[in-house]
């Protein structure tokens, strides 16, 4: 790798000077107008080798300008003595054909092999909307565990699914009032109404006594399934608000393990 390459030959120069190391720290810089890599060993070794930071610096990018470094187009000190480098168009054009030659196996490796790794993503709450948080989410966490899994670890994909609680009462009263007041098949319930529940019991729960203790009571029925109408409403939400959620993940590309 060129990384490796470029740490080898900092360690070399520095070496000459009569500085042994064994680590070679190299960052990404910040702006792009300060190459591709940059590192501070000058500041670090500047006392050791008796000289100023900058001083050192300029030593070892004339021993590295002389080892005339595969891919690298530029050395060059900057500030107080960090050193920088600047890769070749050449190395990005060959690293553009290896990825498009290689397809979907460029980076697949071995580095994780043997390694377990869950990765718990997504999750959004049955009976409210899948919203963009869920979605950063799941490009985040998918993201993750594609990475680990093509470094060689056997990946479980992970959803919380959290499918009791004060907001599943707030939308299964509002499912009840639909259901009373417009006499109305449970079955009939979809994703869009089932939204539009959580926000009517989510609104009367902040202001209106009477209907916060109904969910409340609600709340405790729905943990231990005590009451028949409550066990209809509840699993009829839960089961379209969750097959929802599978619609998206395919549109998505994600699939679960375990929920």
């Amino acid at each position: 790798m060129i990384m490796e390459e470029i740490q080898k030959a900092v360690r070399a120069a520095l070496k000459e000077l009569g500085i042994e190391t064994g680590e070679i720290i190299l960052e990404h810089p910040a702006d792009l107008g300060h190459g591709d890599y940059s590192t501070n060993v000058a500041l670090r070794y500047a006392k050791e080798a008796g000289m100023k930071p900058r001083e050192l610096a300029d030593q070892l990018v004339q021993k590295l300008k002389v080892k005339s470094l595969k891919f690298v187009e530029k050395v060059e000190v900057a500030g107080a003595g960090f050193i920088n480098f600047y890769l070749s168009k050449e190395f990005f054009t060959e690293r553009v054909a290896e990825i498009l030659a290689n397809g979907q196996h460029f980076g697949r490796n071995k580095s994780l092999a043997g390694q377990k790794v869950m990765v718990e993503y997504t999750d959004p709450n049955p009976f409210k909307e899948f919203h963009i948080g869920h979605l950063m989410s799941n490009a985040i966490g998918e993201s993750i565990a594609r990475l680990v899994e093509v470094s060689g670890a056997k990946v479980i994909r992970a959803c919380w699914q959290g499918d009791v609680g004060l907001h599943v009462a707030k939308a299964v009263w509002g499912m009840w009032q639909k259901v009373e007041s417009l006499k109305l098949q449970v079955e009939s319930f979809d994703v869009k109404d089932l939204g539009e529940a959580y926000a009517l019991g989510s609104q009367k729960y902040e202001t209106d006594e009477n209907a916060k203790g109904e969910v409340n009571e609600l709340n405790k029925k729905i943990f231990d399934r005590s009451d028949e109408k409550v066990n209809e409403l509840y699993d009829w939400g839960r089961k379209i608000s969750l097959e929802h959620f599978e619609e998206i993940y395919r549109k998505l590309g994600t699939k679960f393990d375990y929920y």
